[in-house]
């Protein structure tokens, strides 16, 4: 007992009476309660069945009123309690920041179907084959170095998915089995652009005549499948002015996605070769033998 009177002591004086008006409360609905049922109980003019509704009515609105009155009572209360608990959540919020992030970037990724295992992809700096996806992060075997290559680097790159949120997607075989592929040539001005154009579309058209055809069939299916518009897979060559010295030829050509580097290597060696052939060194001349 004098344990219960030291802890009501140290109760505040705001608080002693906001408990002491909600017992009131209390006391007071549940008198209320039992003498407006025992005034229904006693009226014998009243059917059963109303006299049930009236009991369940009578207990629903008093419950209502308690609930209304101990809210107005414990008001400043409640509103600290609010305040606390929203600064919880958000200091909950500021720690977690990034693992929401990560799971925002896995969620975006899943309904856009952004990429799948297998996919090549580029994102902001990162570029390779995707290997694991899972809720906060993606792995992917680095393609590379940059854009001139696209032989694995054997490095394995994991970045958290919320780069999805600020970052594009770049899918680089979006088209499937079959992909379309850029080949940028540099050359000088020493050698005709319209020498050098129709030379490489005579060797791209060599080298890429294998695949022509299936990937016409491929591009075909992805067009009506996909309902989108798909390029042309014959070789497309433009030309590029630099600078006084050498201009820049761009080759698009429609190829395996697994070939890529097989072919465009196939392309430039036989490319340069032909436009520069080897040049052997004359044969030495020995010393001079006196006559």
């Amino acid at each position: 007992m004098q344990s219960l009177l030291d802890w009501a002591s140290h109760l505040e004086h705001g608080l002693v009476i906001d408990i002491m008006r909600s017992i009131l409360l209390v006391l007071l609905l549940v008198l209320s309660r039992m003498g407006l049922q025992r005034a229904l109980g006693s009226n014998p003019n009243l059917p059963v069945e109303s006299r049930r509704r009236w009991s369940v009515n009578i207990r629903n609105g008093l419950i209502g009123l308690g609930l209304v009155g101990l809210v107005t009572i414990w008001a400043k209360e409640l509103e600290t309690l609010a305040v606390s608990l929203v600064a919880v959540a958000a200091a909950l919020v500021l720690a977690t920041k990034e693992l929401i992030m990560c799971f925002a970037g896995s969620f975006l990724r899943a309904m856009g179907n952004s990429y799948g295992l297998g996919s090549h992809i580029e994102v902001a700096q990162y570029r390779g084959r995707v290997v694991d996806i899972n809720l906060f992060s993606t792995t992917i075997m680095e393609i590379g170095p940059a854009h001139e290559a696209h032989l694995l680097s054997g490095r394995a790159i994991s970045f958290p998915n919320s780069l999805l949120l600020t970052n594009p997607v770049i899918r680089e075989n979006y088209m499937g089995e079959y992909v379309v592929h850029m080949i940028t040539v540099p050359m000088g001005w020493a050698i005709s652009p319209t020498v050098g154009l129709a030379l490489l579309k005579e060797v791209a058209e060599k080298v890429c005549l294998p695949h022509v055809e299936a990937a016409r069939r491929h591009m075909e299916r992805i067009e009506a499948r996909h309902l989108v518009d798909t390029p042309s897979v014959d070789p497309i060559l433009s030309v590029q002015p630099i600078d006084d010295k050498i201009y820049r030829m761009l080759l698009r050509v429609a190829i395996p996605a697994r070939e890529r580097q097989r072919v465009e290597q196939a392309i430039l060696k036989e490319f340069l070769d032909r436009v520069h052939p080897l040049r052997q060194a004359p044969p030495s001349v020995g010393p001079t033998q006196p006559a």
